[in-house]
């Protein structure tokens, strides 16, 4: 039944819609991204209020709000001012760059898929194109008529899977770098944070040194 299939079908039509499903999901895979990228920056977003508190009110305070803030921001907050409020045995430094970096490790979650297709979707539209010019002189050979006219209409169809191979890849590398872009920015935007609030702990713990002095 799949040989009937393929010999009506063509395996180049089967290879076009294949590409055009990766398109899709494609699609589907960056807007699930950018949707994460969103509920992120709501997190940093309520990470600076708990920096504000940290500044005027101190790291009890600031211990308190961070404890209701979302996550990814809540484990890296969390992190570092248990350790610096001595709940925690550690640096807190060392405890939010591990955070920081597991948050980083979210951001690039499953954008390898896009440069994998960028890379490999012209390759099986060529693959296909190979396919259907293949059919068609088999075809013309069963068939015993040839000329220009019979060839151009088999490899023009089978040229079709090259052209969507070539216009997925070009999907992919385009939605790859503008995910690639807003991660890194986040990416920047957290460190800031987090350098920020390891300023604020590091002031409070000299602070208690300054007034003995």
């Amino acid at each position: 039944m799949m040989d009937h299939f393929f010999q009506e079908f063509g395996l180049e039509h089967v290879l076009v819609l294949f590409m055009l499903g990766i398109s899709v999901f494609l699609l589907a895979l960056t807007v699930e991204r950018l949707a994460t990228f969103a509920w992120i920056r709501l997190s940093m977003g309520a990470a600076r209020r708990t920096i504000e508190v940290a500044r005027d009110g101190g790291l009890q305070q600031a211990r308190a709000q961070a404890e209701g803030l979302r996550q990814p921001m809540r484990g890296v907050f969390v992190a570092g001012l248990d350790r610096a409020l001595g709940a925690v045995r550690g640096e807190p430094g060392r405890a939010m760059a591990r955070e920081t970096k597991r948050v980083g490790g979210l951001l690039k979650a499953r954008t390898w898929m896009l440069a994998t297709a960028g890379a490999l979707m012209p390759f099986v539209g060529l693959f296909g194109t190979v396919i259907g010019v293949m059919a068609s002189f088999q075809a013309i050979g069963e068939s015993g008529q040839g000329g220009f006219a019979v060839v151009s209409v088999g490899i023009s169809q089978a040229l079709v899977a090259t052209a969507v191979g070539i216009a997925v890849a070009l999907e992919a590398v385009f939605l790859f770098n503008v995910l690639n872009s807003m991660s890194g920015k986040l990416s920047r935007e957290i460190s800031l944070l987090v350098d920020e609030l390891l300023e604020l702990i590091e002031a409070h713990r000299r602070a208690p040194d300054a007034g003995r002095a």
